[in-house]
């Protein structure tokens, strides 16, 4: 088996010179990171059990750079050591080879892609040799502005909004036979992986993970007040044809999984979302399949 091993930088272990308040605090040994100091160590100790675990089984690993892209048939498999962010921030740069999730903090993280732990990592392989595990496809957004196809697609979310969080974002937002002009603070789009994350947290509708639709919700809309108008796109479902901005804003932006992946929008540029990127073969815990 050739494996490419993923693992998590901590909070610890991550460049202090961009936050003198983070350097300060971690070199007075502040209690204010106790519980980072925490998951730093417990961390640590899940690197090396997973080192020496497959060390122990002969297994050929290569460590990846944090910069890393997949070449399908390369590897038979990616194991990310972390929690869900590690492996959002792996799977950009994966396509169809499967992931294995090892959760490298579990007295703190939730691990929803993470199929096991340090600990269980040797029997959770033996499964897999045995065929008694196999991993889940998982919808993902592919993201097109204008006609061009960004080269990383989304696992749990996609934000479309104003570059800025304190300006307004205004656009038209195609749905289905719908179309509408709106104000807001940004739209979220989902996959029903994505769904128990910040789409939930903003009042959108836990999916079945099987569900190959996209959710759509808006944050914040904006109507003129004593107009008695309101907007009809402010949440919902839809299929293959996805979902469609037209930006009419200065400064607009996509943001995918987070803040580390995004795309320029400008005035008028077309962004579509729609479920049919690769999706991501995940190995996943018995209680989220």
């Amino acid at each position: 088996m050739r494996v490419l091993l993923f693992t998590k930088k901590t909070l610890f272990e991550r460049p202090r010179d961009r936050d003198p308040g983070l350097r300060e605090l971690i070199s007075t040994e502040s209690p204010f990171l106790e519980e980072a100091r925490r998951g730093h160590l417990e961390t640590v100790r899940s690197r090396d059990q997973v080192r020496e675990a497959l060390l122990r089984l002969g297994i050929n690993v290569v460590e990846a750079p944090h910069n890393f892209r997949v070449s399908d048939g390369r590897y038979d498999l990616v194991i990310v050591v972390g929690g869900d962010g590690t492996v959002l921030d792996a799977a950009r740069s994966i396509r169809a080879t499967p992931v294995l999730g090892v959760n490298s903090s579990p007295s703190s993280s939730v691990g929803h892609f993470c199929a096991t732990t340090a600990r269980g990592l040797v029997a959770m392989l033996e499964r897999i040799k045995k065929g008694l595990a196999t991993p889940t496809p998982l919808t993902r957004i592919k993201v097109t502005v204008d006609k061009k196809e960004y080269r990383h697609p989304a696992l749990n979310d996609v934000l479309f909004a104003h570059a800025s969080p304190a300006a307004t974002s205004r656009y038209t937002i195609e749905a289905g036979q719908d179309r509408e002009d709106q104000k807001s603070s940004g739209v979220w789009v989902a996959t029903a992986a994505g769904s128990s994350a910040v789409i939930r947290a903003a009042g959108g509708a836990l999916m079945d993970i099987s569900d190959r639709r996209l959710q759509y919700l808006v944050r914040e809309p904006f109507y003129r007040f004593g107009s008695g108008v309101s907007f009809r796109l402010t949440h919902g479902f839809v299929g293959p044809e996805g979902v469609t901005f037209v930006s009419r804003m200065v400064g607009g932006a996509v943001y995918l999984d987070g803040r580390k992946a995004s795309v320029k929008v400008f005035y008028g540029s077309k962004v579509q979302l729609t479920p049919d990127a690769a999706p991501l073969y995940i190995y996943l815990p018995c209680w989220k399949r």
